[in-house]
């Protein structure tokens, strides 16, 4: 287990004299203003990156977004603001705007503009209006009026037209290197995000709970849905992705849709992928809960799965390769396999003939932020190298070794997929497996159980679990 993570009560008190919910704002304005320190040094360190291979810019302007409509229509697509954009301020709505130039305060456009046909979003209780130089405007294009020279300022945005609007010059936009470093530098996080990644874990905790009650009383997945929401006090389209609720055989299906409203029949496994938000940082957890009515394979497997994930956190340090660590996860699930039947040749000879994918066909984790599946996990520097995933894992999205500052998802999986099965059943391999035990677990759907581990000096911390055991 990982380190800290040991005891969870006593860890929930620890967790909660460190980092409580309710802050001090001092404490939080303290840890914000460190943050833009850090955020002004990797935007410097970014624009030299870009100089270096050929793009010079005096400085750069993040972008929130532009709304948009559906086509032929007038309703708008959900917005969220651009990450590059939230990692200064957790405005939400289109067309804010955030101006840097090296060695000068970062500055704030606010964009309120006073419209009859909607309202601007809830401006938030966050010290970003006072550790930023801060202006509301009445229209987007009004900020180009406050920012003086902008012809050699990159645009890190959504659109040329948004560029346009605030006088930047359509050419150059900001290069490729540019951006690649930007991205590089997100994956370490300040001592703010990890503090707003522990806030969106208890945030989930709640949701979690209702979702526990939920399996108990065998509540339709639309109904764990809903409560789920209300207990994380939250909108649907405020979780940081779609909730995955799923019962017994659809737990099979990765990023399940749909939420059924109807009882489960039968009602022995459920699995829960859902997360939560503050201040823009996601929280990304699953949980899988087997009723006793589950077969007794299905059960044992559960329980070397939560081992197994246990084992995987505990492994989490700095210079660890992630690849290593996904290829322990495969051999892991290879374990399971072996010991509840479904195989019937050898663990080594499995992982040598690749025979694990059809029941683990995903990567073990990946980079967690302002996006769930969060930027720079395949990238080797700052310059743009970059590492692709092996070809024995290709759904691998983060082959970057392990650094302090990193968070990362730790989530191994174990599904009966029935359109990987068929193709094990009619193909070369089908005598490697025990098809009728194998038949007895595909009516449960599959197990992931997933957390979000800081990578600290000495080890790693498990951002999750003291919330959500």
């Amino acid at each position: 287990m990982a380190r800290g993570t040991t005891g969870n009560n006593a860890r929930r008190v620890e967790i909660a004299t460190l980092w409580p919910m309710a802050r001090p704002q001092e404490s939080l304005t303290h840890l914000y203003g460190e943050h833009i320190a850090i955020l002004c040094r990797q935007v410097e360190q970014a624009l030299q990156v870009s100089a270096a291979a050929g793009a010079t810019f005096d400085g750069v302007v993040f972008h929130s977004g532009c709304e948009t409509t559906y086509p032929a229509d007038d309703q708008t697509v959900p917005f969220r603001p651009l990450p590059h954009f939230a990692r200064w301020a957790p405005l939400d709505g289109p067309d804010h705007c955030v101006l840097i130039r090296p060695g000068e305060t970062p500055r704030l456009f606010e964009t309120r503009v006073d419209d009859y046909w909607t309202a601007p979003a809830a401006r938030p209780a966050h010290p970003c209006f006072d550790v930023l130089e801060c202006e509301t405007l009445a229209r987007a294009a009004a900020a180009a009026d406050h920012m003086g020279e902008v012809a050699r300022l990159a645009f890190v945005g959504p659109e040329p037209r948004a560029a346009a609007r605030l006088g930047l010059p359509l050419s150059p936009l900001p290069s490729a290197s540019l951006v690649t470093a930007l991205d590089w530098y997100r994956a370490e996080k300040t001592a703010y995000e990890v503090e707003c990644l522990r806030r969106a874990a208890e945030r989930a905790a709640g949701g979690h709970r209702a979702a526990v009650t939920g399996f108990r009383e065998r509540q339709s997945e639309y109904a764990i849905h809903l409560a789920y929401l209300q207990a994380c006090d939250a909108l649907e389209c405020e979780t940081p992705y779609p909730n995955i609720i799923a019962w017994d055989e659809r737990a099979a299906v990765l990023h399940y849709p749909h939420k059924s409203r109807t009882a489960p029949d039968p009602g022995n496994v459920l699995l829960i992928d859902a997360g939560a938000t503050a201040w823009g940082y996601a929280c990304d957890v699953t949980r899988t809960y087997a009723a006793e009515e589950a077969p007794a394979a299905f059960r044992a497997a559960l329980a070397q799965m939560a081992r197994l994930q246990r084992e995987l956190v505990a492994a989490v340090r700095p210079g660890l390769s992630f690849v290593e660590l996904h290829e322990r996860a495969v051999a892991g699930v290879a374990a399971i396999l072996a010991d509840v039947g479904a195989l019937r040749v050898s663990v080594d000879e499995a992982l040598e003939r690749g025979l694990v994918f059809a029941f683990l066909p995903h990567g073990l984790g990946h980079h967690l932020g302002l996006q769930v599946h969060d930027v720079g996990g395949q990238l080797v520097s700052a310059k743009g190298e970059y590492r692709p995933p092996p070809e024995a894992h290709p759904y691998l999205r983060t082959t970057r070794d392990l650094a302090v500052g990193q968070v990362v998802t730790i989530e191994p999986g174990l599904y009966f997929i029935e359109t990987l099965l068929d193709r094990l059943r009619t193909g070369p391999d089908a005598a490697a497996f025990d098809w009728e035990q194998i038949a007895q677990l595909q009516p449960c759907g599959g197990i992931r159980i997933e957390d979000d581990v800081l990578v600290t000096p000495d080890g790693g911390e498990d951002l999750t679990r003291p919330w959500i055991p």
